[in-house]
């Protein structure tokens, strides 16, 4: 065992220190891992990555000095193996010591010995306060704080205690069949009522598939894509005809542009500041049936051949992607209050740039996978105010409700990723 927990170790160390993607370096080790072997390392090492905030908290508690990250990700491991892995006390303690001694921190053993056989869950902070909420859903502080100041503490504490979708999303590929053929195709699956344990299960935007679906339908009439990809895509679009040329700039991997192009039959541009990402968008554009012409284009640099080019404009910005945390937890590591400023400056001049390439008459449309009011509303307003040439325009959920001009979408309300849409029409 101790062998498997070496590789979690090694795991957690390159996310949190070397900032690697989790979703990345775990494909690529279990690809060489035994087979058994696997569920136990994606357990441990994305429980720890969701607990990582709260065993801070937790040994904070009890510790009289924060411990060197090594150590503390051994701790980590250890408390989560004791929380959640039905693993006898004496056993986790003994290999997480033995650990520690192979990784060369022996002289750490008896901290960790200590440590781990004297833990008990800590007091958390008095409710009402954003430490509260940091160490009982695992969010960092500075996050937390942000999110109450724009949504209010009770909104929050409900947004965070949501858990999040576990069901792959699919959608119809509509390059290779309508949504009437696909529901005939596959009328054994559906299941129209609400129920988790549906096999094919309508979401509004898509689908709910099972592992059941998954194997057994023809992965040539579906899109593994999430709910709000798909209800961006179709906001993009909606009360707006004609469409005959788009241009997603910051596309990768590539679902929104190969959607954009299914729904409206228009040429769409798809690029990315990265040549490597590009690549992600052919061949998801191959995967669909659906032709879109690629290229490697800086979002934030005016490309001159492109002015007044196009009907539509796609700015699916990067940005801090708190609204995918719950599928992507170690989206909250290694980032600051700061860095939210710096990603507001880059979607800030994404958008600018961006604005040069819409035709008169055409439409401007800017995403993220955050929440936050700073990289959403305030972006979208402070081009407004700036760029009197374009208007604010309505749009529809696919969710339904009411036409508004920004879709707002909340885990805990619409059984989403976190998401934002706005759009503006160039009048002059």
């Amino acid at each position: 065992m101790t062998d498997v927990n070496e590789t979690v170790y090694g795991l957690l160390m390159k996310v949190f220190r070397d900032n690697a993607y989790a979703s990345i370096e775990l494909n690529t080790v279990l690809k060489s891992c035994a087979e058994s072997d696997r569920p136990y390392i994606t357990k441990l090492f994305y429980g720890v990555l969701e607990r990582n905030v709260y065993y801070d908290y937790a040994i904070s508690c009890f510790a009289a000095e924060k411990p060197k990250k090594p150590i503390a990700v051994i701790l980590k491991m250890g408390l989560y193996m004791l929380e959640y892995m039905s693993i006898p006390k004496y056993a986790v303690v003994d290999n997480m010591v033995k650990l520690s001694k192979k990784l060369g921190k022996g002289g750490a053993a008896g901290f960790i010995n200590s440590a781990l056989r004297r833990f008990s869950p800590p007091e958390l902070p008095k409710e009402g306060k954003p430490e509260r909420l940091s160490a009982e859903f695992s969010y960092p502080l500075w996050l937390t704080e942000i999110l109450i100041n724009d949504y209010g503490y009770e909104f929050v504490r409900d947004m965070l205690s949501h858990k999040s979708e576990q069901r792959a999303h699919v959608r119809v590929n509509y390059g290779v069949l309508t949504l009437a053929e696909f529901e005939t195709k596959y009328a054994d699956f559906l299941n129209h009522t609400d129920t988790e344990t549906a096999d094919l299960q309508p979401s509004g935007a898509g689908y709910y598939a099972s592992r059941k679906f998954l194997k057994s339908a023809n992965p040539h009439d579906y899109v593994v894509q999430s709910a709000a990809s798909v209800i961006a895509a179709n906001a993009y679009v909606y009360n707006f005809s004609g469409i005959q040329t788009a241009l997603d700039l910051c596309a990768a991997p590539g679902g929104k542009a190969v959607l954009t192009a299914q729904l409206t039959g228009a040429s769409v541009t798809a690029c990315d500041i990265h040549k490597h990402r590009t690549e992600l968008i052919k061949k998801y554009a191959h995967n669909c049936g659906t032709s879109l012409t690629v290229c490697v284009n800086d979002a934030a640099v005016l490309n001159e051949k492109w002015k007044n080019a196009f009907d539509l404009v796609i700015c699916d910005v990067p940005c801090s992607g708190i609204g995918v945390a719950g599928s992507k937890p170690d989206i909250l590591f290694n980032r600051s209050a700061g860095d939210i400023t710096e990603l507001c400056d880059l979607q800030q001049k994404i958008l600018q740039t961006a604005s040069k390439y819409v035709k008169v008459g055409g439409r401007l449309c800017y995403s993220t996978c955050t929440v936050i009011k700073k990289e959403n509303s305030e972006v979208v307003s402070r081009f407004a105010k700036e760029n009197e040439n374009f208007v604010r325009v309505k749009l529809k959920s696919l969710l339904g409700g009411i036409e508004t001009e920004e879709i707002a979408l909340f885990p805990h309300i619409h059984n989403t990723d976190g998401f934002y849409v706005a759009a503006l029409e160039r009048i002059s």
